[in-house]
């Protein structure tokens, strides 16, 4: 620093101009560094906690809508009347003698076909004698509708009645399409009719290995079939269901199975026992989103699963079935034993075999929620968003988590963009603070050469400067008139014209953004304003919502349009409003039609819920706006889910359309519809089948002439799906379909 004295001014200013310089680039990019890794692991965190959140939802729900589905199956009358003539059947058949024929054909049966394929599954060679059934009545039914069925393996419940002639055969052909119906209906993986009291499997669906089978003491006396069943046993109050975990179930090759189950009553007396066969496709289907984890926003490393009490998985893991090598890889890195690792390979499937003992499992086994920076169950940190999942009779924990590495790539990116600046900046830097200290420094060195001429002494201090407030601004005045102050009153000018010229660009610039947001969706008009002229993107799930108003020619040739037009526009307004509330979109209003788009511009996980929910309110409005203003207005609406074309068209005149199929078929719906009726197609039914009451209706014909299945709304629920099975079943008298439909369920 003692050598600074000996500088030169000009080196002074410009080792100045580079410290400040180079001291600001320094905190500006650490600051911002900072602030940009802080706002994207926020951001991160709420989109791992929303996807969790939805998923978590999605998974509760399923399990809550089994309970109440198995709850009114176990009080339905029918089922009830199935299950005491079933069991009356299974009994007589313990009076049957059954020809060693008979039983030489099992024992063919389990060796070349069903222990062969479950063999492929487990550990070890599975024999006969472990697996056969000794009872009449199981040696009997196993014979007629396992060894001695005609449907290969995983179709056996296509045959209806054997050629035996017992009454158990006749009951199955009379209850078994019933069943079988509501097994591919409802998704059950399986369905059984148990006696309570021996435990006897009277009745399944799949007619698998455990048909007919004792869960009390034959060969699958230790599965987790027979554990629910004993839990019901042992609680027999009515509505009270039972829950068991997945585990591995051999009659279905050791697939993964868990089992739901209910006392069945007739009357106040219970009669057997329901159980329902559940299978992990749902759960994957729902964690997985359909294996679209991009566009769940979980980037090229999130996902979502869940973690059993046991610290095993129960659901399937992304890395096994995008990079099976990889992840194979990884598990042997650490330290996975080969017995495990064998067995995943084995089954394609890491349920129940992969322990993951994590952070995050463990806290949201022991019913904890948050989100943070931890360690994930391949070793290296992740962003971790976990929740205790609220399912009766099970203890799951749900993880959402996404790589650090991925995360805080931009950061990285920005990082190296923050050092190639600071280079460029510092050269600059210098650059101009040479430049910059040669300016100033010249007119002193006049000033010196010129008083040094003349003689003259040192030169006096700079002036006064003071300063009033002109235009809102403050303006700088000197003492001394001289170029200085010249230069100022130019200057003190300039930024009042440049103020003045900035409020009214301001101004032009947020009306023209006023504009543009009445034609563009805003993230359109942002791309638009920065130079993107060609706009064209294609999205692969949207719902559109056509709207068809119906009465509007008539309403014009009535005398007071001017009623009419103001009706119309609080129409539009309304439907507009609702829009609002939905986050649905509408992308325009011509004429008797009004198209809405959700999922769009902003992509939502329930675009098919907002839509329906929409459509649904808005066909209330009509009614307000017809009282309101005396008119005769009605509505036809058509809903459809799909891909669809967005683009930007025209260049002086322009506007964001979109166009494709699923907008074709919205359109078409829309116009093939009763008035003030939501008509839908499958797709839409199929992704919110127990939200809103749907009911199949006609099909319509489109425009290429296919022909396209329709649903329309109404009140709907199980009850009425068992009435539409069981109609025209003869049952008791107490079951005709004279009496009441409560009184029958």
């Amino acid at each position: 620093m003692l050598g600074l004295k000996h500088l030169s001014i000009k080196s002074k200013l410009q080792i100045m101009l580079l410290i400040v310089s180079l001291g600001s680039i320094a905190v500006v990019s650490y600051l911002s560094l900072s602030k940009a890794q802080q706002i994207l692991t926020e951001r991160i965190f709420a989109q791992l906690t929303s996807v969790r959140t939805a998923e978590a939802d999605q998974i509760e729900s399923y399990f809550s809508t089994l309970r109440h589905q198995i709850e009114t199956l176990s009080e339905s009358r029918m089922v009830a009347t199935a299950m005491q003539n079933f069991d009356r059947d299974f009994k007589q058949l313990n009076d049957k003698k059954i020809p060693p024929a008979w039983d030489r054909t099992i024992e063919s049966y389990y060796n070349q076909e069903f222990l062969p394929r479950l063999s492929k599954h487990i550990d070890g060679k599975p024999i006969f004698e472990t697996y056969r059934t000794t009872s009449p009545e199981s040696r009997f039914l196993q014979y007629q509708y396992i060894a001695q069925n005609p449907n290969p393996v995983g179709k056996k419940d296509e045959l209806l009645q054997p050629k035996d002639g017992s009454n158990y055969s006749k009951a199955h052909a009379l209850y078994h399409p019933f069943f079988r119906n509501l097994v591919q209906r409802l998704g059950y993986e399986d369905l059984f009719l148990i006696d309570a009291e021996t435990g006897d499997v009277i009745y399944s669906v799949k007619k698998e290995t455990d048909f007919a089978s004792n869960l009390y003491t034959g060969p699958y006396r230790d599965s987790n079939l027979a554990a629910v069943v004993k839990e019901v046993r042992n609680n027999p109050d009515r509505g009270a269901i039972q829950l068991v975990d997945f585990q591995f179930y051999r009659p279905s090759y050791n697939a993964p199975a868990a089992f739901m189950a209910a006392s069945i009553f007739d009357g106040t007396r219970r009669v057997g026992i329901l159980v329902v066969q559940l299978s992990s496709d749902v759960i994957n289907k729902i964690l997985t989103g359909n294996q679209q984890w991009k566009l769940q926003g979980l980037g090229e490393t999130g996902e979502t699963y869940i973690v059993g009490d046991d610290f095993r998985l129960r659901s399937v893991l992304r890395l096994l079935i995008e990079q099976p090598s990889a992840y194979f890889s990884g598990l042997r890195r650490e330290g996975v034993s080969p017995e495990t690792i064998q067995s995943i390979q084995r089954l394609n499937s890491s349920l129940l075999l992969q322990p993951i003992e994590s952070v995050a499992a463990q806290a949201a086994l022991q019913g904890k929620t948050g989100a943070q920076i931890l360690p994930g169950y391949r070793g290296s940190p992740v962003l971790a968003s976990y929740a205790p999942l609220n399912i009766r009779g099970v203890n799951w924990g749900i993880i959402s988590e996404m790589a650090l590495s991925e995360a805080l790539a931009p950061i990285n990116t920005l990082q190296q963009y923050l050092l190639l600046s600071a280079i460029i900046m510092i050269l600059l830097v210098t650059l101009f603070a040479a430049i910059a200290a040669q300016r100033f420094v010249r007119p002193i060195d006049l000033m010196v050469q010129r008083y040094g001429n003349c003689g003259a002494g040192p030169l006096p201090d700079g002036g006064d400067v003071d300063g009033e407030e002109v235009s809102g601004l403050r303006e700088l005045k000197f003492g001394s008139q001289d170029e200085l102050s010249e230069l100022a009153q130019i200057c003190n000018g300039m930024v009042v014209q440049i103020h003045q010229k900035a409020a009214a660009i301001a101004e032009k610039e947020q009306e023209n953004e006023t504009l543009l947001l009445n034609i563009l969706p805003r993230p359109v008009m942002e791309r638009w304003r920065k130079g993107e002229k060609q706009i064209i993107d294609q999205v692969q799930q949207v719902t559109v919502i056509v709207v068809q108003i119906v009465g509007l020619e008539r309403a014009m040739t009535q005398p007071d349009n001017q009623m009419m037009a103001e009706g119309l526009n609080e129409l539009i307004t309304l439907l507009d409003k609702k829009a609002d509330k939905f986050d649905v979109e509408r992308l325009n209003c011509f004429g008797d039609r009004y198209v809405a788009v959700c999922g769009l511009t902003k992509p939502r996980l329930d675009h098919v819920k907002r839509g329906v929910d929409f459509a649904q309110d808005g066909l209330q409005l009509i009614k307000e706006v017809n009282q309101k203003y005396s008119l005769n207005l009605n509505l036809r609406m058509g809903i459809h889910t799909g891909p669809v074309t967005a683009a930007l068209i025209g260049q002086k005149k322009f506007c964001y359309d979109i166009w494709g199929e699923t907008v074709s078929i919205a359109t078409q719906l829309a116009q093939q519809a009763e008035t003030d009726t939501l008509r839908a197609t499958a797709t839409v039914w199929d992704s919110v089948p127990d939200l809103f009451p749907f009911e199949p209706d006609k099909a319509i014909v489109l425009a290429d002439r296919r022909t396209l299945p329709t649903w329309v709304l109404r009140k709907t629920g199980i009850r009425d799906l068992i009435s539409e099975l069981t109609w025209g079943l003869s049952f008791d008298d107490e079951d005709s379909p004279n009496r009441p439909e409560e009184e029958r369920l």
